[in-house]
């Protein structure tokens, strides 16, 4: 079993020096034989439990010959926890790309934070969006927001708040960034432009997060009950006939421009705020630009 731990921490150091690739060769070999249930000829796990059993040696004889002895026990044992390892290590970049964090959902520490920097960011150079507020205002706050994301939907309190408290010191715009490893994220920011045709945006975008989870779980189907709750009577030949196709791919190219790789995004006078906590930093940012 060594011979695959051995093939991908090869494969591995031979990125770096060519001095690791006859051995990664080698590995390679000895994985493809023991895949086909064929025993290893090119020695190399017989090298690798030779160095094992001398390190050991060094240290404990008696731990040397109760290793040698249960080689093929601790060798299986080693190798299983290196492949759950590896499983972990995937699961945890995928949900890294996908929530922004290693734990998916529930969120919480990720060694791999450090691959993104909201510093790396740009602020969009357009207002292009749906927008409240005082639009002469000196301070703009920008989002870029997915209506499906759980993220986007719990900042959403704190963006009422803002435009309540601080709408004639503040110009927001929203712009959606429609994920997609959010269910039905491009079809309920298409549905929102639609309700924003019948002076219905608002209404329409607090219905989208409060029932989030349903619309996530039915898709057009949620969407044309929510829009039926609001009386909108132009919905239908909006939505199907993709009028706002053109304004949805512009947010995304804008998205793609500022680098955004997570919502929401926020922008306080160009300077951005991304994570879990970007909402309470984008919050105290404003107040102390209002003063």
């Amino acid at each position: 079993m060594l011979c695959f731990v051995a093939l991908a921490v090869f494969l591995f150091l031979s990125i770096f020096s060519a001095k690791y690739r006859p051995l990664a060769k080698r590995a390679l070999e000895c994985a493809a034989r023991k895949v086909t249930l064929r025993p290893c000829d090119t020695g190399l796990d017989e090298e690798i439990k030779a160095a094992s059993i001398s390190g050991i040696m060094k240290i404990s004889p008696r731990a040397a010959e109760f290793t040698n002895k249960h080689f093929e026990a601790f060798s299986l044992a080693f190798s299983i926890l290196f492949f759950l390892s590896l499983i972990f290590m995937v699961q945890g970049f995928y949900y890294f790309v996908i929530y922004g964090n290693c734990n998916g959902p529930e969120g919480g520490f990720c060694i791999y934070s450090g691959l993104q920097n909201e510093a790396l960011l740009v602020a969009p150079t357009s207002l292009a969006g749906i927008s409240a507020g005082n639009a002469s205002a000196n301070i703009t706050l920008i989002e870029f927001g997915c209506y499906t994301c759980p993220y986007t939907k719990a900042a959403e309190s704190g963006v009422r708040e803002i435009i309540s408290k601080y709408g004639d010191k503040v110009h927001y715009v929203y712009k959606a960034f429609p994920l997609p490893s959010h269910p039905y994220s491009h079809e309920a920011a298409l549905a929102a432009l639609c309700a924003n045709q019948e002076g219905k945006y608002w209404e329409y975008r607090a219905l989208l997060f409060e029932n989030q989870a349903y619309v996530k779980e039915n898709g057009a189907a949620a969407l044309y009950s929510l829009a039926r709750n609001l009386n909108l009577t132009g919905f239908e030949a909006c939505y199907t006939g993709n009028s706002f196709e053109p304004e949805i791919k512009a947010a995304t190219d804008e998205c793609t421009a500022s680098r955004i790789y997570g919502t929401p995004t926020f922008f306080v006078n160009g300077k951005p705020y991304v994570g879990q906590n970007a909402m309470n930093r984008t919050m105290a940012e404003v107040e102390r630009l209002v003063g």
